[in-house]
């Protein structure tokens, strides 16, 4: 499910949401630092989930697959 969603992941789009809401709360260093709570992109997709109640966001599923999809490619690099 996972695989066939990040196929129709819009990365620039997930980059453009990551900095207009998740850089309210922290810089990208969290996504970067060695003790890092995500270890896999299930877990990375819960993380994104979880964080739309805090951040006062309302994304949709496709927008959690475009910011899941920018935080992979660009910071974590969990195979799919």
């Amino acid at each position: 499910m996972l695989s066939s969603m990040a196929a129709q992941a819009d990365v620039a789009h997930g980059k453009a949401l990551v900095e207009k809401s998740c850089t309210a709360c922290h810089t990208s260093t969290v996504y970067s630092r060695s003790d890092r709570r995500i270890k896999n992109l299930i877990g990375l997709q819960r993380q994104v989930s979880g964080c739309t109640r805090p951040a006062k966001v309302s994304w949709n599923k496709q927008d959690i697959t475009d910011v899941v999809e920018y935080l992979n490619k660009e910071f974590y690099h969990f195979k799919k």
